[in-house]
């Protein structure tokens, strides 16, 4: 009886054992969170810096500036091609409101298993010169005002604007420093120096360092 009442006492500490550890262990190491960016503050990062890819001035380099859940991103390129003859200047500003954020756990110190779905609204605009593109008079035929006029004449900047606004998403180190990625799809309405070009709705993405 001594024996069987000793194997009772152990499996059930076994048993509660198991219990408990069912119960401790999901909550300390699987932590899944549902974040609302209305009730709290979602993104921790101040500051993002790295790379943009999109329609008119969404591409170049990026920064970009957190004010809790709200950010703002500047994206910026320059571009200086056929020996100077072509330049342009691609600018955009993009505006960022984190709405809901995932966060699942994970021991990774380099990416972080977290996704945030966002709100954006977007402008940006190209300009462009090509200067090789003007009509040229032969030197040999240049000996008058007119054509010397024709041959100092700058060529026209063209210009690519839009606005946009739309949902994406990011995914990566929101709520800490590290590397993100984010995806995004927007109605765009664009236009250039003729006047309307089209509404359509374009991806756009970013790959940022935040800290």
């Amino acid at each position: 009886m001594a024996i069987v009442s000793r194997q009772a006492r152990i499996w059930t500490a076994l048993l509660a054992c198991t219990l408990l550890g069912s119960v401790i262990v999901p909550s300390a190491y699987a932590a899944d969170t549902v974040a609302k960016g209305y009730e709290e503050t979602i993104g921790q990062n101040h500051n993002g810096l790295g790379v943009s890819f999109g329609v008119g001035g969404l591409n170049g380099l990026a920064y970009r500036r957190n004010f809790g859940n709200l950010a703002l991103q500047l994206d910026v390129l320059p571009l200086i091609a056929s020996s100077g003859n072509y330049l342009a200047v691609f600018g955009g500003l993009t505006f960022i409101d984190y709405l809901v954020m995932w966060n699942k756990a994970s021991r990774s110190t380099f990416f972080s298993s977290t996704t945030a779905l966002r709100l954006v609204g977007s402008t940006g605009v190209w300009l462009s010169r090509d200067q090789s593109s003007v009509a040229k008079v032969p030197a040999a035929n240049a000996n008058t005002p007119q054509a010397q006029a024709i041959n100092n004449a700058s060529a026209p900047i063209d210009y690519f604007a839009h606005v946009g606004i739309g949902v994406g998403l990011e995914m990566g180190a929101i709520a800490r420093p590290g590397f993100s990625a984010a995806l995004d799809v927007q109605m765009t309405v664009m236009w250039d120096q003729i006047g309307f070009y089209g509404a359509y709705p374009l991806p756009s993405a970013s790959l940022m360092y935040n800290w």
